[in-house]
């Protein structure tokens, strides 16, 4: 990384993936964002 904006700007997207994208086994296969709203 050339400076902190971009570490930001990376950790934000990865945050952003991890929680609405990525299939999680415990849920199923499911991401956790979806599993919430399915609650």
């Amino acid at each position: 990384f050339d400076s902190i904006q971009e570490v930001q700007d990376y950790a934000t997207q990865w945050l952003w993936f991890y929680n609405n994208e990525r299939p999680n086994k415990a849920n199923g296969g499911f991401p956790p964002k979806q599993m919430l709203t399915a609650a």
